[in-house]
């Protein structure tokens, strides 16, 4: 019934903005409800209990542009952002590539996507709060060493209206849920004066549904995990060895990709991928899939923020790239189509392998076991890659002494053309997914 009434409320906006002089006009409303705690302690740090709404008006006049929001959708208010807005369309600079999308490129795709937990409505909050607290108490058991840092849990329930002048109107509700724990460890030298130094690290999970959350002993134990195996750590030696990025860090990598496939990086020409469409710009090993109409996924849609139908598409195939990520506006600024990516990537993977992580550790004689990466050198407007590291040292096809400290520096040429073995590690964590993988060379700036 709500849907309805905001479709209603949508529908009758633009028929306003007709009226009112608009060329044409697009409405989105956003309402969510979220509930978040964290917990420290065995103590509440923050609860946060809340409700918004927001609607947004993108009016188009004789080539020009305004976009107005509110978080008030009453009558009245909307009427004002009508009126400011047709006014402001007035006096803004035409632009020939603004507009709605083609009508034929419409719709909502995929059928039923799974996006929504109906159940949501019946995990009440002392349910979340037992189970941000639970996994404090089993994160802070497994080991004598670790320090809580805290943990939480969080639920969204979101619903996305859009209705615009070429008739389009649709809606779609999505859940989500997720638990995360950090926690650190004194790390104390074998000899000499303890300076205090602490080692932390984290973990979560992530769902549609609530009853989809990882169980918390498996939170915990990899958080745990993830903490003291940091414990020790040496600064490595300048060298250029292999490195496997684990897939935390390959999912890092690949969103930096992912950004310099979008549009706006694009016709900017802020990509290192500009006009290399059709080109070889990755390892034969390399196929990265967008794909909306993935059923449970973070990043499963009907539509985009457009209202583009949902289509999946392939952005690498075997190192070859064939897509970017288009919304319609982009696209006409390039003399292509829209890819229905307005908003930006959906599902957004590379395809998983055959080998487990073990079984690529194993091949390394000596290298670096990529952890943990961070810092302002990822550069995809120029292509070049440098970024402060933390990790564990390969040898022997083993995993030996922790590393942190030094610098790892490439380019995304170099990297994605050198990437040799793709895992078989794919789990999804968000829009945005990698496994394990392993490129042939890369520099390690230690001591």
């Amino acid at each position: 019934m709500e849907n309805n009434r905001l479709k209603d409320l949508a529908a009758k906006t633009v028929e306003t903005a007709l009226a009112r002089g608009a060329d044409s006009s697009e409405v989105s409303i956003l309402t969510d409800t979220e509930f978040s705690v964290s917990v420290r302690n065995g103590e509440i740090e923050n609860l946060i209990e809340s409700g918004s709404r927001r609607i947004c008006i993108d009016i188009f006049v004789g080539g020009r542009k305004a976009v107005v929001t509110s978080t008030d959708i009453s009558e009245e208010s909307i009427d004002q952002l009508l009126a400011e807005g047709i006014e402001l369309a007035r006096v803004m600079d035409r632009d020939e590539y603004a507009g709605l999308p083609d009508k034929n490129e419409l719709g909502a795709g995929g059928g039923e996507l799974e996006m929504f937990d109906d159940a949501a409505s019946s995990i009440t909050a002392v349910d979340k709060i037992d189970m941000a607290m639970k996994l404090e108490q089993v994160t802070t058991a497994m080991d004598a060493r670790i320090i809580s840092d805290g943990a939480s849990c969080s639920t969204v329930t979101l619903t996305s209206v859009l209705a615009n002048s070429l008739g389009f109107c649709e809606s779609f509700d999505r859940t989500s849920s997720s638990i995360s724990v950090s926690c650190a460890a004194e790390d104390r030298p074998a000899s000499g004066e303890n300076k205090g130094k602490k080692q932390s690290s984290w973990w979560y999970s992530t769902s549609i549904s609530f009853a989809g959350l990882d169980p918390v002993e498996k939170v915990a134990a990899r958080t745990v995990e993830r903490t003291l195996r940091k414990l020790g750590a040496v600064k490595p030696k300048t060298c250029e060895v292999p490195v496997v990025f684990d897939d935390v860090t390959a999912r890092q990598l690949l969103s930096y990709v992912a950004s310099a496939t979008g549009g706006s990086s694009i016709y900017r020409k802020s990509s290192f991928l500009v006009d290399r469409l059709g080109e070889e710009i990755g390892s034969p090993l390399v196929t990265v899939i967008d794909d909306p109409l993935m059923k449970g996924r973070p990043g499963s849609r009907p539509f985009d923020v457009e209202g583009v139908r949902s289509r999946p598409k392939t952005v690498v195939n075997a190192g070859t790239l064939e897509n970017y990520l288009l919304s319609s506006y982009q696209a006409r600024k390039l003399g292509l189509k829209t890819t229905g990516n307005a908003g930006g990537p959906s599902n957004l993977y590379m395809e998983a392998g055959e080998h487990s992580p073990d079984e690529i550790i194993a091949g390394v004689d000596s290298g670096l076991y990529l952890t943990s990466m961070s810092g302002p050198g990822a550069n995809w407007s120029t292509g070049d890659f440098s970024q402060g590291a933390q990790g564990i040292w390969i040898r022997g096809g083993k995993l030996a002494e922790p590393v942190s400290e030094f610098t790892i520096t490439g380019t995304f040429a170099k990297m994605l053309s050198g990437i040799v073995i793709v895992g078989s590690d794919l789990e999804w964590r968000g829009s945005i997914n990698c496994p394990t993988l392993r490129i042939d060379s890369m520099t390690v700036s230690g001591t």
